[in-house]
């Protein structure tokens, strides 16, 4: 079966960075999909942790009344990530109902009433169906969204601190481990995130947005300019980030890095997730994962090895965000637009379909989606 999968396309972000917003970039999408005879939505399709759950849903209703209509009668799984972990909480409440147990690797189900039945409706002639932690897409082939592997992230972003303030209250995640394991610190996370999301005004999910970006900046290297005073508040930020990561090893029994660099993010992304596949007992085949954002390996780059003997494929976003995009720089390795396919035999393989816009144009479509969003 010939599997197209897309992952981390936050449709519905309140930074404007969604470009699968934007027609052209959807048309340029959905020509390709046309072959698939299977679209798997890898996670964190609508971001629901900025706007409340209705227009999030608005915002990404074009998505899906289009790909409905471009792939025709074929089923879409959707597979719940972290920012859109909403939609596999009704599916985790039938099996708690339903006695069955821990949860496993791959369950599924069709959409329930709600935002999922609503989605349904807008693919039209496509069948959706809802699979969670993920699925396995051939014997030898497992794809999740990932957002597993923050249990194990060294990166101390927010996400990550409040999972391990969790995990210092119930425990580290066992060795091994089940999904289980990973939904008893991770669930609280985004049961909150969500919840605060339907109470949140815009303005201050723009405010936030852009305060995380420039304290990224600073503590990354990435902003040395202004006069005097910002130079020296810049380099206080800096010498006193170590400490304060230090402090909070100590104080969550942790093992965050105060290195913030997108070489070392890039690096602990490849660990984390390679330790979040061995606990799962994944490690002998293919597992494809999003949630970074970071499409790989490249041609250029060896192949990411996983403990087990397998590899490691992530499909990247459709998320433009220009802290790691510079004018005048060829593509990152975070450029968005990837597509994966995957067919009956071989590995899996990307294709990067937004490579010809530069960076002014995918600015532009940043203002632009900004701008329908927030008027």
């Amino acid at each position: 079966m010939r599997t197209a999968i897309i992952s981390d396309s936050h449709l519905g972000l309140v930074a404007g960075g969604d470009v699968l917003r934007n027609p052209e970039v959807r048309a340029l999408l959905l020509e390709r999909l046309a072959g698939a005879e299977r679209v798997v939505l890898l996670g964190d399709v609508v971001e629901l942790r900025d706007l409340p759950i209705g227009p999030a849903l608005a915002a990404a209703r074009p998505f899906f009344e289009e790909l409905g209509a471009a792939v025709g009668d074929i089923e879409v799984v959707l597979v719940p990530g972290n920012h859109d972990h909403r939609f596999a909480e009704p599916l985790l409440d039938q099996l708690s109902m339903a006695g069955a147990g821990p949860l496993g690797l791959e369950q599924s189900a069709d959409p329930s009433p709600g935002p999922l039945a609503q989605i349904d409706e807008w693919l039209g002639p496509a069948r959706l169906r809802i699979a969670y932690p993920g699925l396995r897409l051939r014997e030898d082939v497992y794809a999740l969204h990932g957002h597993y592997l923050d249990a194990h992230l060294r990166l101390p972003r927010a996400e990550c601190l409040a999972v391990a303030t969790i995990s210092r209250l119930a425990g580290p995640v066992p060795d091994p481990a089940t999904p289980a394991d990973y939904e008893r610190r991770l669930r609280p996370v985004y049961g909150l995130g969500y919840g605060i999301a339907q109470v949140r005004p815009a303005p201050v999910v723009r405010s936030q947005a852009n305060t995380s970006e420039s304290a990224w900046r600073v503590l990354a290297g990435q902003a040395n300019g202004g006069g005097p005073g910002r130079r020296a508040w810049v380099a206080a930020a800096r010498a006193g980030f170590p400490a304060a990561i230090w402090a909070l090893n100590r104080l969550l029994h942790a093992d965050f890095d105060p290195d913030i660099t997108p070489a070392a993010i890039f690096t602990g992304s490849l660990d984390a997730a390679g330790e979040m596949a061995r606990r799962l007992g994944l490690g002998d085949g293919h597992v494809i994962v999003g949630h970074t954002h970071r499409a790989g390996p490249l041609p250029s780059e060896a192949e990411w090895e996983l403990p087990g003997g397998g590899r490691l494929h992530n499909t990247g976003s459709w998320v433009f965000a220009s802290i790691f995009h510079h004018p005048g720089e060829p593509p990152s390795p975070y450029w968005p637009g990837t597509l994966t396919w995957l067919d009956d035999e071989g590995p899996p393989r990307r294709e990067a379909l937004l490579r010809d816009l530069g960076h002014e144009e995918m600015m532009e479509l940043v203002r632009q989606g900004r701008r329908a969003l927030t008027s």
